[in-house]
């Protein structure tokens, strides 16, 4: 029993003992915070980071020395982001690039954005209200194009201005078809269409119509229906047709001083400000099939209809241009209209004052 006694009291002063020893090695361990870090504030420290002044160790995938969580922890503080959002306010990061593109600059130049950033302008289609005589036997096509012909002889004016195109099949296996088509228009209100489908030869009062001294064929690429229409018909000449004829294009290029080649659709943009409906459908049907239909015929009226509205506005345009050049010359002298020249001026609109 005494022996008991004793044992016990020894186990319990070692178990004493080993107690305070752990919590003394638990307390004694953790010497990573330094003494800079009570110090130094976390803005502080966040400058030291980003400057390259803090020399501590950074944790990496490989399990090496890394910060304190202490330190992290006092980094995410409110007031530390509060400090954050207001310095990137003030000094926004790179990331969020500052650099001004060429729209947003002359919006903050000139208030507006730049022409070509500009979104294009919605114009409205054409509306052709007018008649569209249509014809498909070689007897009606001739009788039709005397009663134009005797028309145009009735005329006073030396030049009779007629809008002129074609349409044919086209096929991506066999290409091009036969000439299929003629449109003529010399009154905006009025527009021919002649189907040659069922002809072998063209009348010959259609051909002395478009070789008539006072006609003058006009069109957008119109060079080239004349040498199609004459490797199709033989009794067609294409020369004579091609030296008196008037490209739309090339005349609005004179006219406005503007360059590049135009097809039709943007010429009626630009100088008619109209839209033009061309539709794939009814530009690639069968032109060869007799009768047209609706759409195919009010899409063969309205190509001629709006070439001769381009046709009649050009030359509105060229005798207003030559009447204002003359005036310049009258009051200003040759030296003074070929330095404005020059400058760029088309003449188009009346110039009022000019100060050299």
């Amino acid at each position: 029993m005494d022996k008991y006694l004793i044992k016990m009291p020894i186990k319990s002063k070692t178990n004493v003992v080993e107690k305070p020893e752990k919590v003394i090695v638990k307390k004694e361990t953790p010497k990573m915070s330094r003494k800079p870090a009570k110090k130094d504030t976390p803005k502080e420290l966040k400058d030291k980071e980003n400057t390259g002044e803090d020399n501590t160790p950074k944790q990496t995938k490989a399990g090496r020395n890394g910060r304190q969580a202490a330190k992290r922890k006092n980094l995410d503080t409110p007031e530390v982001k509060d400090d954050k959002i207001k310095e990137e306010i003030e000094n926004p990061p790179k990331r969020r690039s500052s650099r001004l593109t060429r729209s947003t600059r002359s919006m903050a130049e000139d208030g507006s954005p730049s022409p070509e950033k500009e979104k294009p302008e919605k114009l409205p289609f054409i509306k052709y209200k007018g008649a569209i005589k249509y014809f498909t036997e070689n007897h009606d096509i001739a009788s039709s194009a005397e009663e134009v012909l005797q028309w145009v002889e009735k005329q006073k004016d030396e030049i009779v201005p007629m809008a002129f195109d074609m349409e044919w099949p086209f096929s991506f296996q066999t290409g091009p078809g036969k000439s299929a088509v003629i449109q003529i228009c010399v009154d905006v209100k009025c527009c021919y269409i002649y189907q040659l489908t069922n002809l072998k030869k063209l009348p010959a009062v259609l051909v002395a119509l478009i070789n008539h001294p006072k006609v003058r064929l006009h069109g957008v690429n119109i060079k080239s229906d004349f040498r199609k229409l004459a490797r199709d018909f033989p009794e067609v000449s294409a020369e004579p047709l091609i030296e008196k004829c008037v490209d739309l294009g090339v005349w609005c290029n004179e006219i406005c001083e503007t360059g590049g080649r135009w097809s039709l659709e943007r010429l009626t943009n630009f100088i008619a400000k109209k839209a033009m409906d061309k539709s794939k459908k009814v530009r690639m049907s069968k032109w060869h099939v007799i009768p047209l239909d609706e759409n195919q015929l009010m899409y063969a009226a309205i190509d001629v209809y709006i070439g001769q509205v381009i046709y009649l506005e050009l030359e509105r345009r060229d005798k207003a241009k030559t009447k204002n050049e003359d005036e310049f010359k009258e009051q200003n002298g040759d030296a003074a209209f070929k330095a404005v020249k020059a400058l760029g001026e088309t003449f188009l609109a009346k110039i009022n004052e000019v100060t050299l």
